[in-house]
């Protein structure tokens, strides 16, 4: 097949989830079929070295320039077309800031001089662009159900009129979701939980959701001989809302459970910009790690990896890092969405209480033969249903239907 993808950032093996499974969908939809990229490098940790090994890969990449300008002059008047865009648009603020206008002129090139068979659209800042019409277009929806607004709660006076601003911005989602959906011949989720809060918020779309969960390029195999004794690894993301509530509740609530079983037993927080709420969790057995070049040694020295959300949707891309890894996971059930789609259960502890995920992480740390079972179980799974040629013949079947679909409903203005 002749594949255009449009996704807002660039691949990359480590850091964020969106970069890694973009490396894991480009790295397997490649073996097969003729994939032109289309995205945008910005001013991000990693993406400059990103961009530059994409263009020197050989595959077929157009690359946008979405960083801040150097000239003075430049940068405010890309300030005032943020500002005017938000307060115009009806758009929420993070798909103003990836949707690089100048995709467009990318888009528009490509699409005069060659043929899609489809076009596949990842997540919500590339929903805005105009797409060729009479080429179908299948949408990722990275996640549909969001965190809650008072997950946006200001933590000091000051920090009021930003946190009125978020609220604003969360109510503009499901409007905006909803607008995007609909102009899709299929769309994709990484969970059922996700295709489920699609229908509920738009029921005409019954029939044109596809749950697919995704993929990764699969690390080595982690030598249980690098374990740290006791310690317990949470990672995340604090920007993102529901990351901070599991840190927060599993400091101050699912810890205590630990320690009663396990009093030698030690947390490590690991993740970019936790908020004073998160840094102030530090305490005897509790560590916090901000920012950190290199997740990769923590999860190595991690005797268990844990992932206690409690809100938002989609996957959680620390879950399949650690499983691939061959790591014993203990995750409440929402943590585990994507990996109960197979028909089998998951090789991950669960427990929704904090009483029943503390006593399922002070279980794994105290019985190594079991924990030392569940990770070699946690890599197999993942062989056998993340791997990105695993991933890619799952996408290529969606891509295959939305291209029997006639006519398309893709393309045109957004």
């Amino acid at each position: 097949m002749r594949i255009l993808i449009l996704a807002p950032v660039l691949p990359q093996d480590r850091g964020g989830a969106i970069p890694m499974l973009l490396s894991a969908q480009l790295a397997g939809l490649s073996e097969r079929n003729h994939v032109t990229y289309v995205t945008s490098v910005g001013d991000e940790p990693g993406e400059a070295e990103a961009a530059r090994k994409l263009a020197d890969s050989g595959l077929d990449v157009h690359i946008a320039d979405r960083r801040v300008p150097a000239q003075p002059g430049r940068r405010w008047r890309r300030r005032a077309r943020l500002a005017f865009g938000w307060a115009a648009s009806g758009r929420p603020w993070r798909v103003l800031w990836f949707a690089e206008p100048t995709i467009q002129g990318l888009l528009d090139d490509l699409t005069a001089s060659r043929r899609f068979d489809v076009v596949a659209v990842e997540d919500s800042p590339m929903s805005t662009f105009r797409l060729p019409a009479g080429v179908p277009a299948v949408y990722t929806e990275h996640e549909a159900l969001r965190a809650p607004a008072d997950s946006w709660r200001p933590q000091s006076l000051s920090e009021r009129p930003l946190g009125l601003l978020r609220k604003r911005d969360w109510a503009r989602w499901q409007r905006f979701q909803t607008r995007v959906w609909e102009r899709f011949d299929l769309l994709q989720t990484f969970s059922g939980t996700d295709a489920e809060a699609i229908l509920a918020a738009a029921p005409s779309l019954e029939g044109r959701v596809r749950v697919n969960p995704f993929g990764l390029i699969l690390p080595p195999v982690l030598d249980p001989a690098l374990e740290v004794p006791g310690t317990i690894l949470f990672v995340g993301n604090f920007t993102h809302p529901p990351n901070r509530d599991a840190a927060i509740w599993l400091a101050g609530d699912v810890m205590p459970h630990v320690w009663a079983r396990c009093a030698q037993a030690r947390l490590r927080i690991v993740g970019s910009s936790p908020p004073p709420e998160v840094r102030a969790l530090t305490r005897p057995g509790v560590e916090l790690f901000a920012d950190v070049p290199a997740v990769r040694p923590h999860i190595e020295a991690a005797t268990v990896v844990t992932a206690p959300v409690r809100t938002g949707g989609g996957m959680r891309m620390k879950v399949l890092e650690a499983m691939a890894s061959g790591k014993a996971v203990a995750a409440t059930p929402l943590a585990g969405e994507g990996y109960t789609e197979f028909g089998e259960p998951p090789p991950i502890e669960f427990g929704e209480s904090a009483e029943e995920l503390g006593s399922a992480i002070a279980g794994l740390l105290l019985d190594d033969e079991r924990r030392r079972q569940l990770g070699r179980e946690a890599r197999d799974f993942a062989e056998r249903h993340h791997s990105p040629a695993s991933w890619a013949r799952r996408l290529e079947r969606i891509y295959e239907e939305a291209g029997a679909m006639a006519p398309p409903v893709g393309g045109g203005e957004p």
